[in-house]
């Protein structure tokens, strides 16, 4: 390489744009931003609000948990979840918010980090539309 290619070279590296070009004044999207579009979705209709589980012992639990005569197992379960998520006692549970429960259970405890970007989504979600 010449001494002129090598200097041009060396110009286009390190030529800094002028005024006119565009500025990226929001940076990167984070996992969180992205929680929060979701939310947004969600409530636009755009996507789904419920999700489906496919676990035959895990829906045989909730039948039977949800049967007549299992309301004190019931309330048990889902009090003990609270519990785990320092969340006061609710008085009635069904089958959707044990399952709530426990979702948010095991990813408090397997996944730390991805629940406090939930939780972030959902407040900064709740400011944007107050």
């Amino acid at each position: 390489m010449t001494d002129d290619a090598e200097l041009e070279e060396l110009k286009a590296a390190t030529q800094r744009g002028d005024r006119n070009d565009e500025v990226d004044t929001e940076g990167p999207t984070t996992f969180t931003d992205e929680i929060v579009d979701a939310l947004e979705a969600i409530e636009q209709g755009e996507l789904g609000k419920t999700i489906a589980v496919r676990d035959q012992p895990i829906a045989a639990l909730l039948a039977t948990l949800d049967a007549d005569g299992n309301e004190d197992r019931m309330q048990s379960v889902g009090q003990a979840l609270e519990d785990e998520l320092g969340r006061e006692h609710s008085e009635v549970f069904d089958r959707s918010e044990i399952v709530r429960l426990a979702l948010r259970v095991g990813l408090q405890a397997a996944a730390e980090e991805t629940m406090v970007d939930l939780n972030d989504a959902v407040g900064e979600h709740a400011r944007q539309n107050l």
